[in-house]
C-alpha cells in the first residue's frame, strides 16, 4: 500500500493502516518531515511522486492501493493517474480539500475530504448525546447514531409499521448485537445505527427522536 504525502493526514492514515497490518510505503518530499516519520513506517521514499522513477520505487504494480493524499489536488490526481498506467488494477484514492470532490470521480477510484470529517467530529462533540455522525467512507450516505426518545412519532413502532423515507435504513436493533429486521421495535430511550440519505436526515431524526436536528446531511 502506497501513500503519497507523510503530511498531518497522509502520517495519520498510514499509522491506522500499518496498526491493521498493512505494509505502507509513504513518499515524501519534505526531508525535515521524511526524518519526523522515518521510524514510523518500514519505507519512507524522500522525493517527489509525480516524477515516474520515483513512484515506480514505491513498486505500484505490486500494491492494491495507492492514496494520494498532500495537500495539492493536482499533485495528488497526477500521482493516481500515473500509478493507473503502472498498474491498471491499483486502487486510486485521491485526497481533495474542496467540496467539489465528485469532479473527480470518473478518474479516480475514490475521493477523500479530510475537512468534512473533521467538521463531522467537531458537530459530535458540540451535541453531545444528540444523533451524531459517524466519520465513516460511505460517500454522502450519512451513517448516524440515534436515541429513540419517548414522545418521538415512531417510539414503540416496529420497523415493519413505520413509514421511514426510502432513502433510509435502520442497521442495527437496540442493543446493537444483531442486524435490525422488520420486527425490529423502535425503543424509547435506545439507540440504533441508522443510514440515511442527507436530504431525509432532518426527517428521519425528527421521527425516531422527536427533536428536529441538522447535524451531518453533507460534507
Amino acid at each position: 500500500m502506497i501513500i503519497v504525502g507523510g503530511g498531518r493526514v497522509g502520517y495519520r492514515a498510514g499509522r491506522l493502516l500499518d496498526g491493521y497490518g498493512h505494509e505502507v510505503v509513504v513518499i515524501e518530499r519534505d526531508p525535515s518531515r521524511c526524518a519526523e516519520i522515518d521510524d514510523h513506517f518500514p519505507t519512507v521514499i524522500e522525493a517527489d511522486a509525480t516524477l515516474p522513477p520515483v513512484l515506480r520505487e514505491a513498486d505500484p504494480e505490486a500494491s492494491d492501493v495507492i492514496a494520494a493524499l498532500t495537500e495539492d489536488g493536482a499533485t495528488n490526481l497526477a500521482v493516481c493517474l500515473a500509478a493507473r498506467r503502472m498498474n491498471e488494477s491499483i486502487y486510486t484514492v485521491l485526497r481533495t480539500d474542496t467540496e467539489s470532490r465528485h469532479e473527480y470521480g470518473e478518474l479516480v477510484d475514490s475521493v477523500v475530504y479530510p475537512e468534512a470529517a473533521g467538521a463531522r467530529l467537531i458537530a459530535n462533540e458540540i451535541v453531545g448525546n444528540a444523533p451524531r455522525v459517524f466519520n465513516a467512507v460511505t460517500g454522502d450516505i450519512e451513517i448516524v447514531r440515534v436515541e429513540v426518545g419517548t414522545d418521538a412519532p415512531l417510539a414503540g413502532e416496529t420497523l415493519a409499521d413505520v413509514p421511514l423515507p426510502d432513502g433510509c435504513l435502520v442497521i442495527t436493533d437496540a442493543d446493537a448485537s444483531t442486524v435490525a429486521g422488520a420486527e425490529t421495535v423502535l425503543e424509547p430511550g435506545c439507540q440504533y445505527i441508522v443510514a440515511v440519505d442527507p436530504d431525509d436526515f432532518g426527517e428521519v431524526v425528527e421521527l425516531l427522536s422527536g427533536t428536529v436536528r441538522t447535524v451531518g446531511g453533507g460534507p
